[in-house]
């Protein structure tokens, strides 16, 4: 038996934004009636939108009026109803998840687009989705590779490193397309005040209200290039050059192939010759030269450069075919309170002969800070528990909720979610319970999880992260 679930993907960058519709087939993939295994066994892009511009008001300010009216016209041209769709996410990145309306954009296009539709931001998630949706992931699995793909948008580089089908690490830099921009005559009109110190210490012309020369432009780029060259070759960046990172640094991991997704992509893969500046301004960015940079200096690496399923609707189809995971089968969940949102994590660390007093003060001492919200445990747990080890967690779980009237909401790495789940409901029959498994989380990461399909329950893992 097999179930077919609607999924939409939005991804409102900071160049353009795009929408898409997927169908994605759950099926019991199981040889035996008693032990069921659901898997995804499908995904199947059912729509795409145009590549719209992303509307803003001004550069502080994203236009929430026309952005929704984008998005209810790709919604009428699909043939798609909000009531249909089942997951997928709406995703803010580069420079827009920094204006100061994006939380605000977030929370109204989450309602608009449905029920279970997740509402991210952050340049670790749209690095992993953008690593998805261009293929990176599936080759490193197929391939048993170890593989970065490099997603260069109109205001960020998001990196993520793959290995045999996992995520390894994620990181991005302030690298992008649209970072420097022109009016109709060549002048400049905006300069990301992210990089204006790097212009102002390589000493380049490039100044608001002037027309640049072609060779300032690509001395910069080049050094973007030079950035990217250095991670993929694991080799030190100038403390210049670290200051593009956003947030935090790479696990100096070594890749053995990469690949390019995102706008500025398009012109890394293409023959076009960049060396004029009316080449370079053709969308009134620096994009195509970044391009060009990019793909000159891994001339001599062209082996190792892999082509992507897809370039700049990678981080759109990431969002709506990716993002969603599938809980184990033999769990317990109380459909009543589902689906839930945006419920941090709370991870213990858990011995294989813990006590329950020692596991009820590691729980009380990590979810102190969300005494008042929802809140998720989890933990990796043994894997193949006794029934005693279960009781004990069971018993320290119920401890630890005893003056809180939320849910009690479990997340284990390990396969024993429903015998844990039943042994907290004997103990305590008065809070709801969703005790899920076969999900790997962290500190940090919040949860999303939705109505069950075919006995399982879908969940999206996110990060929440709005850059100041």
């Amino acid at each position: 038996m097999e179930d077919k679930i609607l999924s939409v993907g939005i991804d409102i960058g900071t160049s353009t934004t795009q929408i898409i519709f997927s169908q994605i087939t759950v099926q019991n993939t199981a040889n035996s009636f008693l032990v069921p295994n659901i898997k995804i066994t499908d995904i199947k892009i059912i729509y795409r939108s145009g590549i719209y511009f992303t509307p803003l008001i001004s550069r502080e300010k994203i236009n929430l009026k026309k952005l929704k009216e984008i998005i209810l016209k790709e919604y009428e041209m699909a043939g798609i109803c909000k009531k249909n769709i089942s997951t997928g996410a709406i995703i803010i990145t580069g420079e827009t998840a920094g204006k100061e309306n994006a939380k605000e954009v977030l929370n109204v296009l989450s309602d608009l687009a449905g029920d279970f539709v997740v509402a991210t931001a952050g340049p670790d998630l749209e690095a992993i989705l953008a690593g998805y949706g261009a293929g990176a992931c599936d080759i490193s699995k197929n391939k048993a590779i170890k593989i970065i793909n490099f997603d260069i948008g109109g205001g960020t580089t998001n990196c993520a490193v793959f290995s045999e089908g996992k995520v390894v690490d994620s990181f991005a830099f302030d690298i992008g397309g649209r970072l420097i921009q022109f009016d109709e005559e060549d002048k400049i009109i905006y300069i990301s005040d992210k990089i204006k110190k790097l212009i102002y210490n390589l000493k380049l012309n490039l100044s608001i209200g002037e027309k640049p020369e072609f060779d300032d432009l690509k001395i910069l780029t080049d050094v973007f290039a030079k950035v990217i060259f250095e991670t993929f070759n694991n080799q030190d960046l100038s403390r210049e050059e670290e200051k593009l990172f956003i947030q935090h640094k790479s696990k100096n991991m070594k890749s053995q192939f990469l690949m390019f997704s995102g706008g500025v992509s398009e012109f890394v893969y293409s023959s076009l010759k960049i060396d004029t500046l009316s080449d370079t301004l053709r969308f009134k960015d620096i994009g195509p030269v970044l391009g060009y940079s990019i793909r000159q200096i891994f001339k001599t690496q062209k082996d190792k450069l892999l082509q992507p399923k897809e370039k700049i609707r990678a981080t759109v189809i990431g969002a709506g075919s990716h993002s969603i995971k599938i809980s184990g089968s033999t769990i317990m969940f109380e459909d009543d309170i589902l689906p839930v949102k945006s419920i941090p994590i709370v991870k213990i660390p858990m011995g294989e002969d813990e006590e329950t007093e020692s596991i009820y003060k590691n729980i009380c001492s990590k979810s102190r800070m969300y005494k008042d919200t929802n809140w998720a445990i989890a933990f990796r747990g043994p894997k193949s528990p006794k029934y005693s080890q279960i009781k004990k967690i069971a018993s320290a779980i119920v401890k630890a909720f005893s003056c809180s009237d939320n849910p009690i909401i479990v997340i284990i790495e390990s396969d024993f979610a429903k015998a844990l789940g039943q042994t907290i409901k004997n103990i305590d029959s008065n809070h709801k319970i969703v005790c899920i498994d076969n999900i790997e989380v962290t500190n940090g990461d919040y949860i999303d999880i939705g109505k069950s399909i075919s006995g399982v329950v879908p969940v999206v893992i996110k990060t929440l992260i709005f850059k100041g």
